[in-house]
């Protein structure tokens, strides 16, 4: 492995705040900021409201509270939802009803996942439980699948365009289908989050489900700032958004398991060979719709070094960032001008242009 470069500079303190969350450090305008922790898909949410009177603030968090909560038991993928109800629906070969927002998932996933190559799939729920990712409890010390059993399920792949919505209902001719929708879900509910902000008259927010930001405005008339996770440690660097942007990130270092040789098995999976993606560390993605942001993130996670500039482009990924396993960084040319590096990981080739703006026409 490339050893990780060093730098003398500490990203300053009153930046960083839970993970990835970054706050400005300025004075506010008009009333005090009002910030809440919720905890939704097994992590802590953290929402900053700016310049909204305290009771449209209290309204809007309240909101925010409940459709989150509505959303976690409409979507988990383990623990009793709509999502574990259609899934046993399928494996018995019946069709279920779905709540709106579980189908508009579906939906959305198909043309995303057909972009990716499949390598974004939520329909692969069962290879995720059989790996023992289920869990909220990292590192998985659970005994991994076995190569009969991967091997059988490469076989019968399920996948997302094997499920049909009528009226309502979902159904799959392939009871292998399990739905997770943990690539997706936190990018579809930033999305709702915003809108839910927006109705109560929020101008400027700052959303961290489990380290991935959105932004609505801006913090007292700058941009705010988001830092970006080292897999190596520490932060990597940061990125400063406007209004309407989503940086989502994904990588090796958090949820995990360790494979016999002692090499980190990542949670992300790869559907093509049923074993945990390999080459990359972690992956950014800038975009102004966090659902492709989220998706696109896990679909480079799976491509690794070989196939991200293909993804990028296929996926119209104009802002991305891959730091591989050996330290090296693979970056587009939007992203690289909107970097602000604490450390410099090896370039490995040239940053690909797909033109300067993170999400072009």
């Amino acid at each position: 492995m490339r050893p990780a470069a060093s730098t003398s500079e500490a990203w300053p303190r009153t930046l960083v705040a839970a993970g990835l969350w970054l706050a400005l450090a300025a004075c506010s305008r008009g009333p005090a900021p009002r910030i809440e922790e919720l905890h939704v898909f097994g992590a802590t949410t953290q929402i900053e409201i700016r310049g909204a009177a305290p009771e449209q603030a209290q309204a809007a968090m309240a909101d925010v509270s409940a459709l989150l909560s509505q959303r976690e038991s409409e979507w988990h993928a383990w623990k009793p939802s709509d999502v574990t109800r259609i899934n046993a629906a399928f494996k018995a070969g019946l069709a279920a009803p779905a709540p709106a927002s579980v189908i508009d998932l579906v939906e959305r996933s198909k043309p995303l996942s057909e972009a990716s190559e499949g390598l974004f799939d939520p329909a692969v729920g069962g290879l995720v439980a059989a790996w023992g990712f289920h869990t909220s409890s990292y590192p998985v010390l659970t005994p991994p699948p076995s190569k009969a059993s991967l091997e059988q399920w490469r076989q019968q792949r399920p996948r997302i365009a094997d499920v049909q919505v009528r009226g309502g209902q979902l159904q799959s001719a392939n009871p292998r289908v399990q739905l997770d929708f943990g690539a997706i879900a936190e990018g579809a509910a930033a999305r709702d989050v915003l809108a839910a902000l927006a109705r109560h008259g929020v101008q400027h927010a700052l959303v961290n489900l489990g380290g991935d930001v959105v932004a609505l405005g801006d913090g007292d008339g700058r941009p705010w700032q988001a830092a970006l996770r080292d897999p190596f440690g520490g932060v990597l660097g940061g990125v400063a958004l406007t209004g309407g942007e989503a940086l989502f990130s994904t990588g090796n270092y958090s949820k995990f398991r360790d494979s016999p040789t002692g090499a980190r098995w990542s949670h992300i999976l790869d559907p093509r060979t049923g074993y945990p993606a390999r080459g990359a560390a972690a992956v950014v993605v800038l975009h102004t719709d966090p659902v492709l942001a989220d998706s696109g993130a896990t679909a480079l996670f799976v491509a690794g070094p070989a196939g991200f500039e293909r993804l990028v482009r296929q996926m119209g990924l104009a802002c991305a960032v891959m730091v591989t396993d050996e330290n090296e960084m693979l970056v587009t040319v939007a992203m690289r001008q909107r970097l602000e590096l604490l450390r410099e990981p090896v370039p490995l080739g040239q940053p690909v242009d797909l033109g300067p703006d993170c999400a072009p026409r």
